[in-house]
């Protein structure tokens, strides 16, 4: 230990700007601008309803029926547009509402694929699939994908809102965090590089 804290005392300048570029091609990395896509199934849920099924003839399927609904989330969560963002369930759904309302083209596949396609998902930006099907089961979302990347599935849960003030101190607390850090860093830095001196 005593060896490799005289080999940081000796060659401290050189270590620390061999460090600053790794340190810069890291940054740049993590915080270059690109799209990202996050897709979240935050809601299903089946309806029994206390209604007979009776098929065309008159004669009664079932004494009740069912609802099944669905939601899908996609969002960019990057810092850059998505272009041709694709949404790829396995079949149409019966009923399918976008929100917030927007333009998209649709066509169906060779293997009766339902492909929506939307120009663009800027930074920040999302969009809201609700499904539904009567007494038939609901397709599954397949693909999303745009031109700049796959989308990422992520689990979503209910989350109670903290308070206002809460919300601030949180904020706060990790300011002064990060500011410490980066305190201790430069007066580790100075240690080194003045004991060497």
């Amino acid at each position: 230990m005593e060896m490799i804290i005289d080999i940081i005392h000796e060659y401290a300048k050189e270590l620390f700007a061999l460090l600053i570029p790794f340190i810069t091609w890291m940054l740049n990395n993590i915080y270059k601008a690109k799209a990202k896509l996050h897709l979240a199934n935050p809601h299903h849920f089946s309806f029994l309803i206390q209604e007979p099924r009776i098929d065309t003839e008159g004669n009664q399927i079932s004494p009740t029926q069912g609802a099944n609904t669905s939601s899908y989330l996609l969002t960019n969560v990057g810092r850059e547009t998505a272009t041709n963002v694709e949404v790829v369930f396995n079949w149409k759904p019966l009923c399918i509402n976008i929100w917030p309302s927007r333009h998209f083209s649709e066509h169906t596949e060779e293997d009766k694929r339902y492909v929506m396609v939307f120009e663009s998902l800027a930074p920040n930006e999302h969009i809201g699939f609700e499904l539904l099907t009567v007494n038939d089961q609901l397709p599954n979302l397949v693909n999303a994908r745009s031109d700049q990347c796959p989308a990422t599935n992520i689990n979503m849960q209910l989350q109670p809102i903290l308070p206002l003030w809460i919300q601030r101190l949180i904020i706060v607390l990790l300011f002064l965090g990060f500011a410490c850090a980066i305190y201790i860093s430069i007066l580790i830095l100075q240690f080194l590089i003045l004991t060497n001196t």
